[in-house]
């Protein structure tokens, strides 16, 4: 694979010396101390520090290029200088540091720090080599999980772990599927392509409520594969890999730090600052069929996974899933879309209890799964747009023994040298089988069992962009799963990847529904949080591969309607609940989504929670159009019922907004939201909290529909007028033959007004309350 050159490789201009440069930095980012804006101080000798918003944060610590490094006197600066440029950001003033070992004459890494008026609370730092950097890099050990080396074969940007934020609080992410854990800024440790982002804020103000904590998250901007975080006990940092066994000349890595205020908050202003610096859209989340409906799945721990069920109702898949479809429809329940996951291609090996084992050989359908293959069974269950499940490439795939233009890299598993050629042809092969959504399964596996994806510095990130690019180009979209952290960062560049796994597979995984931790990191850079399937009641499910039974059913079924992502229940025929899963949706089976998937509280980041990470506050909302804004109900889930909901665990100052009421959905009682002090709620069946929360708008609270999970969607109430005397018109959209029941709740009498609106065919209707 030829390494691709930096994406944003640009000439230094208008050079000036290093102290006229910390002059203009000064000058450009010290006109008032607030609104989350960075202070860098440079000195000639390659040292700098960073406040924010006047007070001292960071300070810079070692540069290193393989065993050369700035504090042993084996890395020397060449040359400091200053210049100015444009990036996607904008314009921006850079400090340049050229490096190169004592054993070398040119220079080795530019090391680069830009700061932008524009933007004040962004920092880019970048790595570029102009010439190359041959020679080993780390073994790629038999145990991933084992790190070799420290991380990183180059440093820059690093920061000491004696810095004023040393002793602050902190998370990363980590693992497979990633997950939060949290720590502090002196004992942060990354992991296996994980570690990132970082994100460090300061809770040490108790005045100060969660919403405004002072927050900076680090990462990388650019080639996140390519990357590997560091630390040591004196420094955490950045660089390339260290598995990578040469940098190529021309090569560049950019970094960024951004600051932003509380913790929701300040990882969607990072995450809007990596999305403008990639040009990708958040993902929408009714994009198409397979993102708005209700699905039904067949994933690990579900009832057809690797299971057909009753013999008496086929022999296999073909005979059996299109009874599975009539027994839906014959309920009434309108699934949108199937999953089908890798129960029905061939693979080089057998297959483990969790799905693991063999590699890819064709993607198709195996005769004794689908005899009459995948378009007849696309046909049999009516053309259903359908998400499809693959996993690692096997070295002895048939793409390789037939597709003799396009040549591979064999290894334990295999991988293509040009991604892009490979996929692109790849996505031409499903005429008919209603595929929209290809899942992209054990990325680790296909990551740590591919050499070249870890000793080349650009295959793995181009691994995934040609996936990506390949199910644009056919007008399919991705999900990732089993990703760690650095994939997910690439999907940052990705618009066709518009969601991935956000946790463990379903009964497999510790709190695999859990997944508002994960959310706060993928939603930030556009990914939809996906839960997995699920069993929609407490049956036991005889038959299939998981018997159960499921004991939290509603959580399951809450947790994969507030992520935004799909919803899939993945029951035996027979064993379905339908008034659950049609709790998530309209009569047509359009899912009734909050605005943004759900996520921890920025509550659970106070200093009197152990670990933010075991914190089960969950929140989310739909923000409802107004004639003069937009006001938000929001859905507030706790796991501990003794939680009580507090202004912090909404987002809010403490006696801060506006009037407020808490309905609870298992009980249906309300009250006034008590601004200064706990709200404590009444648990539902299950033991947990599910609550709304909503403001006054024109003497009357809007509660929605009360017999679904997200009461106030804005696809079911695009808008709410307020009349001119006390009252709300509210707009209904309704699907054919509905009924919809619509609430709110008058707020001087504190009185629930109900309404029923029949809908004989698909349109909009209104319902009014008070003097509207």
């Amino acid at each position: 694979v030829r390494d691709r050159p930096a994406r944003l490789t640009r000439p230094l201009t208008r050079r000036t010396s290093l102290n006229t440069m910390r002059l203009v930095t000064a000058a450009a980012l010290a006109t008032a101390v607030s609104g989350q804006e960075f202070t860098l101080s440079v000195v000639s000798n390659g040292t700098f520090s960073i406040a924010l918003d006047g007070k001292p944060w960071l300070t810079s610590s070692e540069y290193a290029i393989d065993s050369a490094t700035s504090s042993a006197g084996t890395l020397k600066l060449l040359e400091s200088s200053a210049s100015s440029g444009t990036d996607p950001f904008g314009a921006y003033q850079s400090t340049t540091f050229k490096w190169a070992s004592t054993a070398s004459s040119e220079t080795q890494m530019v090391a680069s720090i830009r700061t932008y008026e524009s933007d004040p609370g962004l920092m880019v730092f970048e790595q570029a080599f102009p010439n190359t950097i041959s020679g080993p890099g780390a073994s790629v050990g038999a145990d991933p999980t084992v790190e070799s080396g420290s991380g990183a074969r180059t440093l820059f940007p690093s920061f000491d772990k004696a810095s004023p934020a040393g002793g602050l609080p902190a998370f990363a992410y980590h693992g497979v599927f990633p997950g939060m854990k949290c720590t502090t800024v002196k004992d942060y440790t990354p992991s296996h392509q994980g570690g990132a982002p970082l994100v460090i804020y300061d809770n040490t103000d108790p005045s100060v409520a969660p919403a405004n904590y002072s927050t900076i998250v680090f990462s990388p901007l650019s080639f996140p594969k390519a990357h590997h975080m560091t630390a040591t006990d004196g420094y955490f940092g950045a660089g390339v890999k260290d598995t990578v066994t040469e940098i190529p000349a021309g090569w560049s890595q950019l970094f960024v730090l951004s600051a932003g205020k509380g913790i929701n908050a300040g990882m969607m202003a990072w995450g809007d600052r990596m999305l403008k610096f990639t040009g990708k859209p958040r993902a929408d989340k009714y994009r198409d069929t397979t993102h708005s409906t209700i699905g039904f799945w067949t994933d690990n721990g579900g009832y057809y996974h690797y299971a057909t069920g009753n013999a008496s109702l086929g022999s296999n898949y073909e005979e059996v899933l299109p009874k599975v479809k009539a027994y839906h429809d014959s309920i009434g329940v309108p699934f949108g879309h199937w999953q089908f996951d890798s129960w029905f291609y061939p693979k080089d090996g057998g297959v483990n209890a969790g799905g693991g084992g063999g590699a890819v050989t064709n993607w198709t359908a195996m005769p004794s799964v689908f005899p009459s293959g995948m378009a007849a069974i696309n046909e049999k269950l009516g053309g259903m747009p359908t998400v499809m499940h693959n996993r690692q490439w096997s070295d002895k795939s048939d793409y390789i023994h037939n597709w003799t233009n396009i040549p591979w890299y064999e290894d334990k598993y295999a991988i293509p040298m040009d991604p892009t050629q490979f996929f692109t042809k790849f996505f031409t092969q499903q005429e008919g089988w209603g595929l929209t959504m290809y899942e992209q399964d054990w990325m680790c596996t296909e990551y740590d069992g591919v050499a070249h994806l870890q000793t080349n510095i650009s295959l793995a990130d181009a691994w995934l962009e040609g996936m990506a690019a390949g199910a644009a180009s056919s007008n399919r979209t991705v999900q990732y799963c089993m990703p760690y952290p650095n994939d997910v960062l690439a999907a940052a560049s990705h618009a066709a990847v518009t969601n991935a796994r956000a946790t463990g597979d379903y009964f497999h995984a510790h709190n695999q529904w859990a997944v508002g931790h994960t959310s706060l990191f993928y939603w930030a850079i556009g990914v939809l949080p996906f839960k997995d399937g699920f069993y929609s009641s407490t049956n036991k499910q005889v038959g299939g591969q998981t018997v159960g039974p499921e004991t939290n059913p509603d959580r399951e079924t809450i947790m994969a309607t507030l992520s935004t992502a799909m919803v899939g229940p993945m029951d035996g025929i027979y064993l379905l609940n339908k008034s659950r899963v049609m709790a998530t949706c309209r009569a047509d089976g359009t899912v009734l989504k909050p605005d943004r998937p759900v996520s921890v509280s920025d509550a659970c980041f106070a200093p009197d929670v152990s670990d933010p990470a075991s914190c089960y506050t969950y929140t989310t909302h739909s923000a409802l159009t107004t004639d003069s804004g937009k006001f938000e109900v929001t859905y507030v889930y706790l796991d501990d019922p003794k939680t009580p909901i507090t202004s912090a665990t909404i987002g809010l100052s403490k006696g801060a907004g506006p009037a407020l009421v808490v309905y609870n959905f298992y009980t249906q009682q309300h009250a006034s939201f008590n601004k200064m002090a706990d709200n404590v709620i009444e648990p539902g069946y299950e033991g947990h909290v599910y609550a709304i929360v909503s403001p006054e708008v024109n003497g009357w609270h809007f509660i929605g529909e009360p017999s679904k999970y997200v009461t106030a969607s804005a696809i079911r109430f695009p808008h709410v007028a307020a009349g001119t005397g006390s009252g709300i018109k509210v707009t209904v959209v309704g699907a054919a033959n509905e009924t919809v029941e619509v609430c709110a709740l008058q707020a001087t009498a504190q009185a629930l007004t109900c309404q029923k609106l029949q809908f004989s065919s698909a349109g909009t209707q209104y319902a009014s309350f008070g003097t509207a």
